[in-house]
């Protein structure tokens, strides 16, 4: 028979396994408009940099614009034309946070032994690891306006990404764009 801790740390689990490390948010009034989109541009490193710190290396960079030009094309929008109705910019946030896990080693502290008053100790683990988020926006090229975004966010390692986490992560990303209404 399983305890009730068990089954409490048995749902927790599940719930964290439900987490998606993707968060999508649009303006759901442009919906119809970003539903029309038909040809876009992915603003380059330099561009980029006139407007944000540019922290990623080149080499990463160039992943990531590889995966995005080629799920773009993969859902059967156009790069290369005159007017594009949209531009793709990315962009990579880092943040430190702390993990505390709390083993409760020993016996309980609530346990009173005759002599020696309450006994018992616990070991608590305090790591701190950097945890990363990818953003890609796309914004509409006539009104300059921010109308999609995807945020991929997990916990970093110590190499860079491959071409196929890249891939992955980009194609996570972009699986709901451009949005259906309703969805």
């Amino acid at each position: 028979m399983k305890t009730p801790a068990t089954l409490l740390a048995l749902a927790s689990l599940s719930l964290v396994a439900c987490v998606s490390p993707t968060h999508i948010d649009y303006d759901r009034a442009a919906a119809t408009q970003i539903g029309s989109y038909r040809c876009f541009v992915i603003d380059s490193r330099e561009t980029r940099s006139n407007y944000q710190e540019v922290v990623l290396s080149p080499i990463v960079d160039r992943r990531i614009e590889r995966a995005i030009e080629q799920t773009l094309l993969a859902k059967g929008l156009d790069q290369g034309c005159d007017d594009p109705d949209f531009r793709v910019t990315f962009n990579t946030v880092t943040k430190t946070k702390t993990e505390l896990t709390d083993l409760g080693v020993g016996p309980s502290p609530f346990r009173r032994h005759p002599y020696y008053g309450y006994s018992g100790f616990s070991r608590v683990d305090i790591n701190q690891y950097e945890e990363g988020t990818f953003i890609i926006d796309i914004i509409d090229n006539i009104s300059k306006e921010l109308v999609w975004r995807g945020a991929y966010t997990k916990r970093l390692g110590w190499s860079a990404p491959t071409d196929e986490e890249v891939n992955a992560i980009v194609r996570d990303i972009l699986d709901t764009f451009p949005p259906v209404e309703g969805r």
